[in-house]
């Protein structure tokens, strides 16, 4: 079952005037910049960027140094109401004026360095243009030939890249069917439902770029806003039928002689067997909860939960709570339970650097709600500056710079180095009046070496009150009472809370045997895997990964950027599989370990390769760094475009 083909440009406007007050009161909260833009879309007239283009000025956030925060956009006072005066002339007019859908490229340049206020190079353009929901995922080749009848994609997971897969294989009219091991989508979204889930990318932004959302009532996404967010992309576009739910897959077995994959499942405990064409895995690779190895684990007399298996019905009123690790999930668990303990201990193996939160709850406001529903192209506008401003402007913290880091310990760059300062004024602030629990706090390695934090805006305060405290030893053990540490020390407790992250897989859970019965596991052995563009290996062929080796971003943006990136270079893949008349494509070994060769000397620059202190699962037991890509996100989303067929071998 096919659905149909989706609309990129639904403005989410109502077909109605709209009232010139009510209008006029909710454009005050607009930014001039957007609502500038938005003019010019809405009437086709681009004469506007003339007469206001250089009244536009540019406030910084009101702390500098949360990076975070978007700049706004200013006019002065007379020219603001101008603008506002056409805005409100333009949609409450009769008859509504034929919308400018799409700006050529030398336009959209223009305008989108008026809406960032900065100089936006042309490389940026089309990424920008797809990422803001300008435009769709554009195939680069032709779809003149549909594909064989009865050629099916199984794809693994029912979470943000199984369904984004489902929608672009079946807008490119590949029938398709989703292997789902729970009972509902959502992937992480629906596995964590502990206190204070959030997303941490900006809502505006962190959506897909084919189906924006206006709707979202906080600047950062709770996560069961989220979740039904993805229900509703589901249902939008028809993927549920297609779904198998509890069916989890044990075994895929290629089938050289049919050129087919042998997909093996549990279904409710039966076995089940299907065949498909080719396989997407979207499973993701942190999907089993992981818990600390410490002796006497299953011991403990309390309550015990990992922060991925929640329960809904555990009571902390009053109760003596440790909580086992200090990551994001650690610091959201922290925030939101807090005021319900009667005493809380972070058992914390090494401080993460932590960003302030200047956005309070971050909870958006009505008007600017408003705003992206009903003013057409606005929600675009603000997601393209939030695009610009939360992706590749941030590479330069992640790269080295040797001189710098002779002279400077703690950061590797002077972007880093922004940082840092950042941070540490987060940390003298909250621990200042407490040298021990400062230093407890205060990481000794460069921002970004680990995945760097927000406050959620009470986890640091949480610590300095009188009902936390941080133990920094090494767990002991587990006993019945409580936990001891390496140095001795007894902490008793009544529950203890696991927030110690997933086991990174990377396909491991599933038998995975390619041509000539060789094993993804033993190709992949080591914890050392390796794939061409992050999705394809030699010997697998007709098998895509998304989430696969060296294919998510370190630097910024969101898990949705690499899903989409991904997601089309697969459907161009199949396409051009199509296009030859042939029945299965395969990376050939020269590609691939030219691609890892690659990988391997961008990333020699990375922060990953030059922050050994830091104890990360992004690089394996031989330094070799496996989950990010090194390069910038444009140069990924080029990268992508489409397949070369020389790197390719087709059948």
């Amino acid at each position: 079952m096919t659905p149909k083909p989706h609309r990129l440009l639904d403005l989410h406007v109502p077909p109605r005037r709209l009232d010139p007050a009510e209008l006029e009161e909710n454009l005050d909260a607009g930014d001039p910049a957007l609502l500038l833009m938005s003019l010019v879309q809405i009437t086709g007239d681009v004469s506007p960027l003339d007469r206001f283009g250089p009244l536009i000025g540019v406030e910084q956030p009101a702390h500098k140094g949360d990076l975070r925060l978007l700049p706004a956009g200013r006019l002065p006072e007379q020219a603001f109401a101008e603008l506002k005066k056409l805005l409100v002339e333009a949609l409450s007019a009769t008859a509504q004026p034929e919308y400018l859908q799409v700006p050529d490229d030398a336009l959209f340049r223009r305008m989108i360095g008026l809406a960032t206020g900065e100089d936006v190079a042309d490389e940026f353009v089309g990424v920008i243009k797809e990422q803001a929901g300008f435009v769709p995922s554009t195939p680069v080749i032709e779809r003149r030939t549909p594909p064989p009848a009865g050629f099916t994609v199984a794809i693994l997971g029912a979470g943000m890249s199984g369904i984004g897969a489902a929608i672009a294989v079946g807008d490119a009219g590949f029938a398709y069917e989703i292997f789902e091991s729970a009972d509902d989508i959502g992937g992480t979204w629906r596995v964590n439902t502990y206190p204070g889930v959030a997303v941490d990318t900006p809502s505006i932004y962190y959506s897909f770029s084919f189906e924006p959302e206006a709707g979202w009532s906080r600047y950062y996404p709770v996560g069961t806003e989220y979740q039904e967010y993805l229900r509703r992309v589901v249902d939008k576009y028809g993927v549920r039928p297609n779904i198998r739910f509890n069916t989890a897959i044990e075994s895929l077995v290629w089938d050289d002689d049919d050129q087919v994959w042998v997909i093996t499942a549990d279904s409710g405990g039966r076995k089940v067997t299907s065949r498909a064409n080719a396989v997407i895995t979207a499973a993701g690779f942190l999907n089993r909860p992981k818990y600390p190895d410490v002796p006497g684990r299953e011991t403990f007399a309390g309550t015990s939960v990992h922060s991925a298996a929640w329960d809904p019905s555990i009571d902390l009123t009053g109760k003596r709570v440790g909580v086992v690790g200090a990551g994001a999930t650690s610091v959201q668990v922290v925030d939101a339970i807090i005021d319900e303990v009667e005493h809380l201990t972070l058992f914390q193996r090494q401080p993460h650097w932590v960003m302030p939160n200047n956005l309070g709850e971050g909870i958006v406001p009505e008007r600017e709600r408003w705003l992206k529903r009903h003013v057409p192209f606005y929600e675009r506008w603000q997601r393209a500056k939030t695009y610009w401003f939360v992706t590749d402007n941030n590479y330069p913290t992640v790269r080295a710079d040797p001189e710098w880091m002779a002279a400077h310990p703690l950061s590797i760059s002077e972007a880093n180095d922004r940082y840092l300062r950042m941070c540490l004024g987060h940390l003298e602030a909250s621990f200042g009046h407490d040298p021990d629990l400062l230093q407890k706090m205060t990481p000794d390695f460069p921002p970004h070496g680990k995945r760097i934090i927000r406050d959620p805006g009470g986890y640091f305060t949480a610590l300095a009150g009188d009902r936390a405290d941080v133990v920094t030893g090494g767990l002991a053990e587990v006993t019945p009472r409580g936990v001891r540490t390496e140095d001795g020390a007894f902490v008793e407790l009544d529950v203890i809370i696991y927030a110690t992250g997933f086991t990174l897989d990377f396909l491991s859970t599933i038998e995975i045997v390619g041509r000539d019965g060789v094993r993804l596991a033993d190709a992949w052995a080591g914890n050392d895997p390796r794939a061409y563009l992050g999705g394809t290996v030699a010997g697998f062929p007709n098998l895509f990964v998304t989430s696969g080796p060296n294919s998510s971003n370190g630097h910024g943006g969101g898990h949705n950027f690499m899903t989409e990136v991904v997601v089309h270079y697969i459907t161009e893949c199949l396409q051009l599989l199509v296009k030859r008349g042939a029945r299965s494509i395969e990376v050939t070994p020269e590609a691939l370990d030219g691609f890892v060769a690659r990988v391997d000397a961008q990333m020699e620059g990375s922060i990953w390769r030059n922050s050994d202190r830091a104890h990360t699962y992004y690089r394996n037991a031989s330094g070799r760094v496996l989950l990010p890509q090194p390069w910038r996100m444009v140069d990924y989303w080029h990268m992508c475009r489409t397949p070369d067929p020389s790197c390719f071998e087709l059948r």
